[in-house]
């Protein structure tokens, strides 16, 4: 089993074993049985538990390099060459021979059905990259698009296309980087300039021309050769999202002896970043120093986004996985600073001078940050593994002898319906959890000397990146629960939240349970009062609500899932005897759910109102109204007159 011990102090990077422990074994009685049958039957505890060691490990080495890269960060010389953090090579070294996610399981060769399964279960994969991208986020940025890629290429590609690609990438020999943003084309994807034009007689090869920017590990010398998977447009095609083509573009050519050529992809800058300054952010050119030849992915136009739609949610989940990894870190360094600290007399002590000054951890507002912290980190771990278990239950009903297509649909469904929720409610709450950590160490905590800012820093890009988490609040409003009018999705939620709350046997959480299920029944509603207002004909006015819907479910999640903790731990507790030593962790876990049910989750009812007053609390104005207006905004008269003012 793993480590006993509570916390790895040591290094940068902090994690609770014991934490993980519980999670996987006890919060999720089920990933045991989906264990003992499908394509994970090789896998046991103690198979988890040494690799779960083995991941201790190597997080504490990357959080060792964790502070010195961001200080380090990453540079461009003269000749358009990136140097990374002086750590990084021979971590990428230590990453690739050990934990590449696409290597077969050992003894246990991938099919050729299914080439890139990931070498661990889903739920224990979840743990140790939680590790991983906690440890040090940008280190983990560099071969992120390469699974993913490797898939897209498995599944749209050409044959040559796959016996060109696939073995190198497969072994991460080589990595892959997805490029989309320009300067004027962000979340806006159908204002994408750059441009394919076909090679004559070159069958699937294209000339590309076009920048891309913000693109994130796009250059590097960590591995022989990179893959550019570029969005743009056939030059005969017409704007719209419709018309877009994903080009595969090597950054080196492959001669027939092997040797390689460049393909003239030119990195232009790095962006001067916030955070994840060991993440090299390019602006990238193609075509100008010379031609530049990619692929068109499976020799098919205009599909690109249909194509790629398989890479945008695993990259909004392990967006998710970011966030949680470096969240649950800064909670903890926050809870042994909270320890250590000696600051101020008790509340009730303030006015007696004799009185014994005591650890921060002892004032009740210091607990109400650390208990927000620890519910939502425990909360948010919990909703990553809902969507775990139904990854895992897809993959075992797929291996099985007689797939159920009602039972597949049911969990396919549930995945979607996570991915947005996923994406942006953990990226948005883990910057809240770490300005928590910063407010908690006090004026230390706003210096480099802890590792709270950096988390802070690192970890605000993620509400941005893989779309905005307004953008992710449409997707599940129209896509994944089509503005109500499609029920199925949104009721198989319902009947996984009910199906725990008729079960619990633990009196002395009634009240949380009751609480819980009114949550439930407003977010349903919420669900139900933007689809009356789109019925209406006003569906503009559901946009200003999309994000809050999104909360809604989020919050009602977590409180599903840190009541189930609650009374998993509480169970545990009955087994156990009298003055055991891990009731302090057990009642923990009861701690966290109830406050989170009473102190965040009431604000679901809140919104829920907010949205049956839509006729007021919507408020919509022109540009004008919010007041100032820059100078080149105004005519000129005007602006003459600010000038001289």
């Amino acid at each position: 089993m793993p480590s006993t011990d509570r916390t790895d102090r040591d290094g940068t990077y902090l994690v609770d074993m014991e934490e993980l422990d519980f999670f996987l074994w006890e919060q999720f009685p089920e990933n045991e049985a989906l264990l003992a049958a499908g394509p994970h039957s090789g896998w046991d505890r103690d198979r988890f538990a040494r690799v779960l060691t083995q991941a201790q490990a190597f997080a504490r080495k990357l959080g060792d390099a964790y502070q010195d890269s961001d200080r380090e960060g990453c540079t461009l010389d003269a000749q358009g060459n990136v140097r990374l953090p002086s750590a990084y090579p021979a971590l990428w070294e230590e990453f690739r021979k050990n934990w590449v996610v696409g290597k077969p399981v050992e003894g246990e060769p991938a099919g050729a059905d299914d080439p890139v399964r990931p070498i661990l279960p889903p739920l224990l994969a979840q743990v140790v990259y939680e590790m991983f991208m906690g440890a040090n986020p940008s280190f983990m940025t560099y071969g992120g698009f390469s699974r993913p890629a490797s898939k897209i290429i498995h599944r749209s590609g050409t044959p040559e296309q796959k016996a060109a690609f696939f073995p190198k990438l497969h072994a991460q020999e080589w990595d892959a980087c997805f490029c989309s943003s320009e300067a004027q084309a962000g979340s806006d994807v159908t204002a994408l300039h750059t441009v394919g034009t076909p090679i004559e007689g070159g069958g699937d090869l294209y000339s590309i021309v076009g920048e891309k920017r913000f693109i994130s590990a796009g250059m590097h010398q960590l591995t022989d050769n990179t893959l550019y998977f570029v969005l743009g447009r056939v030059d005969s095609a017409t704007p719209g999202s419709f018309s877009l083509s994903c080009f595969i573009v090597p950054k080196y050519l492959m001669r027939a002896d092997g040797s390689r050529v460049s393909n003239h992809v030119e990195c232009l800058r790095l962006e001067d970043k916030m955070g994840l300054n060991g993440c090299a952010n390019t602006q990238l050119r193609f075509g100008h120093a010379g031609p530049t030849h990619g692929h068109l992915l499976g020799n098919r136009k205009n599909v690109g986004l249909l194509q790629l739609m398989p890479l945008m949610a695993d990259a909004r989940m392990t967006t998710g996985l970011f966030a949680l990894g470096m969240a649950s870190s800064a909670y903890h360094h926050s809870l042994r600073y909270a320890r250590s600290r000696i600051q101020g007399r008790p509340f009730h002590s303030a006015a007696n001078a004799l009185a014994d000054r005591v650890s921060i951890i002892e004032h009740l507002d210091v607990q109400r940050m650390l208990l927000e912290m620890k519910s939502k980190v425990e909360g948010c771990r919990g909703l990553l593994g809902k969507m775990s278990l139904q990854l895992s239950r897809q993959l075992a009903m797929r291996k099985g002898p007689a797939p159920d297509d009602k039972a597949l649909d049911r969990a396919q469904r549930l995945i979607l319906f996570y991915v947005p929720i996923v994406k942006a409610y953990v990226s948005d709450q883990a910057w809240r959890i770490c300005e928590l950590g910063i407010q908690v160490h006090g004026g230390v905590g706003y210096t480099k000397d802890t590792p709270v800012e950096q988390y802070a820093r690192d970890v605000k890009v993620l509400s941005i990146w893989e779309g905005t988490n307004y953008i992710q609040s449409q997707d599940l409003l129209r896509e994944k629960l089509s503005f109500g009018r499609d029920s199925r999705t949104i009721r198989y939620f319902r009947e996984d939240v009910e199906a725990f709350l008729d079960t619990v046997d633990v009196p002395d959480l009634a009240d949380e349970c009751a609480r819980l299920r009114e949550a439930l029944a407003a977010s349903v509603e919420a669900l139900d009062v933007l689809g009356g207002i789109v019925k209406s004909g006003r569906m503009e006015r559901v946009s200003q609500y999309s994000t809050r819907l999104l909360e809604m479910l989020a919050e009602t999640s977590l409180g599903w899932v840190l009541l189930e903790a609650a009374v998993a731990a509480k169970r545990a507790l009955a087994r156990r005897p009298a003055g055991d030593p891990k009731a302090a962790f057990y009642l923990g876990k009861v701690d966290s759910a109830r406050f989170f049910i009473h102190n965040i989750l009431p604000a679901v009812h809140t919104r829920l109102q907010i949205m049956r007053n839509h006729e007021h609390s919507l408020v919509a104005m022109s540009s004008e109204r919010f007041g100032y207006l820059a100078p080149e905004t105004l005519p000129a008269q005007e602006a003459a007159l600010c000038e001289e003012i």
